[in-house]
């Protein structure tokens, strides 16, 4: 089970959404727009348990944090690059993996945001990058990306795609087995 909140600063600003998982490790994760996936916070995680929290936590449903979502601002590579780099390298999930509508979630608007989103991806697991208005539209990125038609995406690795939730593309990055 999941349950999700908006984490705002002292002067009531929207940091983050935060989801919090309430069963097993009790783990939270904050959505991070610059990559379109969740990744664990262990910050938010001690704040949140801090008896004298930092941050207001708002317990919200899932349809609400799902339209928040693509409202939400990137986080500055100038600025909080650090920031950056220690939420890429923790654990993450993708919405679909948090019971999250497909339909709400962010949507890239470009190639360039799509770079972003898969530039961190291990190919350990599959990320949305695109969610269209109609399946012709969802089968013909998938097939672009498989098939190599995207130029600065290839660039950054080989990526496997594929159509979900009929107009949902979601994407991995192919990684090479060693074999013995």
């Amino acid at each position: 089970m999941t349950q999700f909140y908006e984490v705002r600063d002292s002067d009531q600003k929207l940091v983050w959404i935060a989801a919090h998982e309430t069963g097993g490790e009790h783990r939270i994760f904050v959505y991070l727009p610059n990559t379109g996936s969740w990744h664990r916070s262990t910050a938010v995680e001690d704040d949140f348990y801090d008896p004298n929290q930092s941050a207001g936590y708002t317990a919200i449903p899932p349809e609400r944090a799902a339209a928040q979502l693509p409202g939400l601002a990137k986080v500055s590579t100038k600025t909080a690059g650090w920031l950056l780099e220690d939420l890429r390298s923790s654990d993450t999930l993708t919405s679909h993996d948090l019971g999250l509508p497909a339909a709400t979630t962010a949507r890239p608007t470009s190639e360039r945001q799509v770079i972003e989103i898969l530039v961190n991806n291990r190919g350990d697991h599959w990320v949305r990058i695109y969610s269209g208005r109609t399946n012709g539209a969802a089968r013909a990125f998938a097939s672009e990306i498989r098939r190599g038609k995207k130029i600065r995406l290839n660039k950054i690795g080989r990526f496997e795609a594929r159509v979900v939730e009929d107009t949902v593309v979601e994407a991995r990055r192919i990684t090479e087995k060693a074999t013995a």
